[in-house]
């Protein structure tokens, strides 16, 4: 049989064969060497200590009897394809790095890990999907354990201590370091070193930097050490480490912080963890930050240290404004009332008024706009009694915004005034040029650009002369953001890339988020879906790997956005429903709801009026309760937009008027437009042209005085509607392609292809049926390439030869 077909034997483990087995196995490879068949010997590199397999490989190699191949470790996207076979489906991105890092790719270590991620019910099948949680604790099978310590039993005992040195230090860790530490001979560590590396426990890493072939060896290797040694070793490591490095301790900061900790040397302990958690807070490392932080409080259990009594109440502060960027607000408020207690118990009222000034940012974020403003004027208080003029003006800013955050301009602006006069006084740059660019935020809410601009520049160059670059960047966004509301997109996305270059280069990653959303809306604004969609899948990857869930609600929203404007409305809903959860976990009132807007307009679009109001009612109810007056007239303006698409005039034009009357108390030109813009469609469907010509001479008022070429054009196309209603056709004409040249300029795809549908109505009731099936193949056109279905029904409608006249 076996000289007719192939035959394949598979020996593993060959090297634990005794003598005789090996013998034969020798005689068999010689003897059917001319016969189809094949021997496969698995055996490992690092164990074979065998002298007579030794002997029998020698003497099948000079008779050529076999070819030998290195199985070398699997590379992530194998290791993913073995997860997927060993689950049977698609294992989640998080899972393969962690295997992959753990294991090195070790085919039996991976199977075998997962045997222990599923015990430990680590990894689970939730409902429809595969969950790794990391938070569960993982233990390591002994099976993979016992392969570890064979290979440490084949090994000198010297090679062993020194395999514990390097466990101590890292998973990767420099010969010089090590060679200090053991002060071992440098030849004679060599020689151990070239054991441990026949052994497959370490790998040669660049220069003479060596590290673990895989992060669990080093975790059981390390996990035998006896806890008397394990401190010994780590102050040893700590300690050499601060002498090597104390010109550059930033260089080694994180690793200090772990080693003095866990040799139980708490001074040092706290005052690396605090530089460590500083790195990293301002680098937006959040959850590392939130890790050297808890490490420093924890050196604070139990005996207290003399003299470090301000540094907890620092640490406390310091770890609540991460708990507050990643929305753990309840966190947050719990470490900033412990540091007010204490701070109090010590007399240090500038500490004290300092937390209440964070608990004012917490509050503000939350939209607790009372109980941010209480705290603020508490901390205003002390910081008069103190004389601390530069606490004074902060405290000035923080009332300011709240009166900001409820829509009462003409007050925040009279507390940033306040505030940029004791600044200048005193030179504090910093602070100046926060209260101008606060001041700047108010004029771009108030729709003055010119006047937006021009405070942002004035705080952008004191940021440069005083090299704060990261002031310099969020001066450049908001500079971004006026040129990309007057339709200047180019000069935009040009003031965008400028920040993001900057934030790349000081490592900023938050910022560097926020620049890839707004480099986004210019493609979305651009009808460029692909991508935009793009640019905020960049920014969600880097607000979920920084902890920033507020960030992360953001970036879920936009890209639910584009699949509605897609017409993609599961896809939105999806994307805007996970947005949602994240803010009411946070607590971002104000955020949950414009969620509940965008839901809302889902509902809208698919024809169900009734859930669609049921959302914007209770955007409208959250508005109102935390006074977010520019908010509340915008849930009024989308419910009375509901009621008009419901063909309810008289509702839409109660909910018109709501928002209006807001809209002109607070000031809000933009807002007044859009509600006036909205009036004269009302007043058309009413066959009110007075009414709707006076409304469309206020607007474009308006948009002469915000210098809006977006408002303008959406007038101009409101005005060929009603010359269509009026059978003005020359004037109908002129007016939309005026709208159109605007709409061309300003590159805005989707209100471009709604004037061309409009356009396309009034050549068909003007009888141009040629022109009318011009314009709508146009519009056509472009509402197919964005997936906008309900205005692809619509122009097809249009379209249709047999169509009776239809309203405007």
């Amino acid at each position: 049989r076996a000289s007719k077909e192939s035959l394949f034997i598979c020996l593993d483990n060959i090297h634990w064969a005794d003598d005789s087995s090996l013998e034969l196995l020798h005689y068999l490879v010689r003897a059917l060497k001319e016969n189809p068949v094949f021997f496969f010997l698995v055996y490992r590199i690092e164990e074979v200590k065998h002298i007579s397999f030794q002997n029998m490989l020698h003497l099948m190699s000079r008779e050529g009897l076999y070819k030998r191949i290195d199985l070398e470790p699997l590379e992530t996207a194998d290791v993913a394809r073995m997860l997927s076979l060993i689950i049977d489906g698609n294992p989640p991105i998080e899972l393969t790095d962690y295997i992959y890092k753990e294991t090195g790719g070790n085919p039996f270590f991976i199977e075998e890990l997962m045997k222990s991620l599923d015990t430990n019910g680590a990894f689970i099948w939730d409902k429809d999907k595969w969950v790794f949680d990391k938070s569960k604790k993982v233990v390591i099978p002994y099976s993979v354990e016992g392969v570890i310590d064979r290979k440490l039993g084949m090994m000198d005992s010297e090679a062993c201590d020194v395999l514990e040195y390097a466990a101590v230090i890292g998973r990767e860790f420099d010969f010089t370091l090590l060679r200090d530490i053991t002060k071992m001979n440098e030849g004679h560590l060599f020689d151990l070193m070239d054991e441990i590396l026949g052994m497959k426990l370490l790998k040669e890493s660049s220069g003479d930097q060596y590290r673990f072939s895989e992060d669990i060896i080093r975790e059981i290797i390390y996990g035998q050490i006896n806890k008397v040694k394990l401190r010994h070793y780590h102050q040893a490591v700590g300690e050499r480490l601060l002498s090597l490095h104390k010109d550059r301790i930033k260089e080694v900061v994180e690793e200090l912080s772990s080693h003095f900790y866990l040799c139980g040397d708490k001074e040092k302990a706290i005052e690396y963890s605090m530089i460590a958690g500083d790195r990293a807070k301002d680098v937006y490392a959040n959850q590392d930050a939130i890790g050297f932080y808890s490490r420093v409080l924890e050196c604070f259990k139990g005996e207290p240290i003399e003299g470090r009594e301000l540094t907890k109440i620092e640490c406390l502060k310091k770890r609540a404004e991460v708990f507050n960027i990643i929305g753990k607000n309840e966190n947050a408020e719990m470490d900033l009332g412990e540091a007010i207690k204490k701070a109090k118990v010590v007399g240090d009222r500038k500490w004290e008024a300092d937390c209440l000034i964070e608990f004012c940012k917490v509050f503000n974020d939350t939209a607790q706009y009372n109980k941010a403003a209480k705290e603020a004027e508490k901390a205003l208080k002390v910081y008069q009694e103190l004389n601390d003029r530069k606490g004074e003006a902060k405290s000035l800013i923080n009332i300011g915004v709240v009166y900001f955050y409820i829509g009462e301009y003409s007050k925040a602006l009279e507390f940033y005034q306040d505030s940029l006069r004791i600044v200048k006084e005193i030179g504090a740059y910093k602070t100046e040029a926060t209260g101008l660019t606060n001041i700047g935020l108010i004029y771009y809410n108030l729709g003055e650009y010119s006047k937006a601009k021009e405070f942002y520049k004035r705080s952008l160059k004191i940021n440069r002369e005083i090299g704060a670059f990261q002031g310099e960047a969020k001066n450049l966004i908001n500079i971004g953001v006026v040129y990309c509301d007057l339709g200047e997109y180019s000069k935009a996305l040009e003031s965008y890339q400028h920040s993001l270059k900057i934030v790349k280069e000081i490592g900023n990653r938050r910022i560097e988020a926020g620049n890839l959303t707004n480099i986004g809306i210019i493609h979305s604004e651009f009808g460029e879906y692909s991508k935009a969609i793009e640019f905020h899948r960049q920014s969600l990857t880097i607000v979920k790997e920084i902890g920033d869930r507020r960030g992360e609600a953001a970036s879920l929203n936009n890209i639910g956005s584009i699949h509605m404007n897609l017409g993609e409305y599961s896809k939105a809903l999806e994307f805007y429903q996970c947005s949602l959860k994240i803010t009411e976990e946070t607590g971002n009132r104000k955020y949950e709801a414009a969620n509940l807007i965008n839901i809302g307009a889902v509902y809208r679009n698919l024809g169900e009026y009734s859930k669609a109001l049921e959302f914007f009612k209770r955007s409208l109810k959250i508005r109102k309760e935390v006074k977010d007056y520019k908010g509340e007239a915008e849930s009024l303006l989308i419910i009375g937009e509901t009621f008009f698409e419901m063909n309810d005039f008289s509702s839409a034009e109660k909910y018109y008027n709501e928002a209006y009357s807001i809209a002109k108390k607070i000031k809000l030109k933009p807002l007044l437009a859009s509600v006036l813009l909205d009036f004269v469609s009302l007043y058309l469907e009413k066959n009110n042209f007075v009414a709707a010509k006076n409304k469309l001479k206020q607007i474009s008022s308006l948009a002469c005085e915000l210098s809006s070429k977006e408002i303008k054009a959406e007038a101009l196309c409101l005005l060929g509607r009603l010359c269509t209603k009026e059978k003005k056709w020359d004037k109908a004409k002129s007016s939309f392609k005026e709208s159109i040249l605007i709409l061309e300029e300003l590159k805005r795809k989707f209100e471009l292809a709604q004037v061309y549908y409009y356009h396309g109505l009034m050549f068909k009731k003007s009888g141009d049926k040629t022109n009318a099936k011009r314009y709508f193949s146009m519009a056509m056109q472009i509402f197919k390439k964005l997936g906008a279905k309900t205005w692809i029904e619509k122009v097809t409608r249009g379209l249709g030869e047999d169509e009776k006249d239809r309203k405007l």
